[in-house]
């Protein structure tokens, strides 16, 4: 015999609404690919601080004689990279009102105003914002090591040279040839090249069809001349939360995804549950997660304001 529908009485008010409420939270959390997940490494925070140290390199081979002792090298302790979790919530209340007057939309999941869906779609888009903020903030920050994520000069830790992953200008054919150079340059912390390449081409979402055909025109783009265009096929990433509302930059950077230095790091998961409230009929909704974003290196990403 077919179940009936439980009757929703004061008794299993959480009971009945809770699971429906969760499920439509989750489905709409994850009813668009999270962008930010192509350019930043997920990983699991195992306390509530996690840090990245960073030492530094040895040189090249010094050449030795036979019956000569060994040359010997040492590396230094550079600075830290440190991240902390952070709390992300929201809630919203259920009153036993509204679900009497409202039962329909109610245990649908939605309720007033869309809640849990509101509530998913929300969660999402405060990660995408809080990754992208590494990225429109990384031109002005002091990072780890005393500059910018993007920055001219950062400091190598057993050489006395400094090393580039800045540049300037509007995204054009020669600018991203540019910057690709300039990845080529990257070297570690002695100074010796680390053979970065770029994988990703990141753009705001102004850029989209400009990257787009750089990237994937058959001759040079931008240019009358008849050159074929020598910039390899690398993956266009636009990302919606990289677009400046002010219109005074459009930022763009590429990125070698071999290398770690963009991090998400979630120390607990999403969580969707319901309480009572206190000397009250009525419920409240909630989501909870903690996680935080940042950078361990600098080295596998070169990018510009794109003024």
């Amino acid at each position: 015999m077919p179940t009936t529908a439980a009757m929703m009485t004061r008794a299993n008010f959480a009971e009945l609404l809770t699971p429906v409420h969760k499920k439509i939270f989750f489905e709409s959390y994850n009813e668009v690919p999270m962008v930010y997940k192509k350019i930043f490494k997920t990983e699991k925070m195992n306390a509530k601080t996690q840090s990245y140290p960073h030492l530094g390199a040895f040189g090249l081979w010094a050449q030795n004689t036979e019956g000569s002792k060994f040359n010997h090298d040492k590396f230094d302790e550079g600075e830290v990279a440190s991240f902390e979790a952070k709390r992300y919530d929201k809630a919203y209340q259920l009153t036993w009102e509204l679900v009497q007057d409202d039962l329909y939309n109610v245990m649908k999941g939605i309720g007033k105003g869309g809640s849990a869906k509101g509530l998913g779609r929300g969660l999402r888009a405060t990660e995408e914002t809080e990754t992208s903020k590494v990225i429109s903030g990384g031109f002005d920050n002091v990072g780890y090591d005393g500059k910018a994520l993007f920055a001219e000069d950062h400091p190598l830790i057993n050489s006395s040279a400094t090393c580039s992953n800045l540049v300037s200008g509007a995204l054009t054919d020669e600018n991203l040839k540019k910057a690709m150079t300039l990845m080529r340059q990257q070297k570690d912390e002695a100074g010796i090249i680390i053979s970065a390449s770029a994988k990703q081409l990141v753009v705001c979402p102004e850029l989209e069809f400009t990257a787009k055909a750089i990237i994937n025109s058959i001759k040079q783009a931008g240019s009358s001349l008849n050159d074929i265009n020598t910039i390899p096929n690398m993956e266009v990433v636009v990302w919606d939360y990289l677009s400046d509302s002010t219109g005074a930059t459009k930022p763009w950077f590429i990125q070698d995804t071999s290398f770690d230095n963009l991090l998400f790091l979630r120390r607990e998961e999403p969580i969707f549950g319901s309480e009572k409230i206190q000397d009250q009929m009525d419920y409240n909704m909630y989501g909870y997660t903690r996680f935080d974003v940042g950078y361990c290196d600098w080295r596998g990403l070169v990018g510009s304001k794109g003024v």
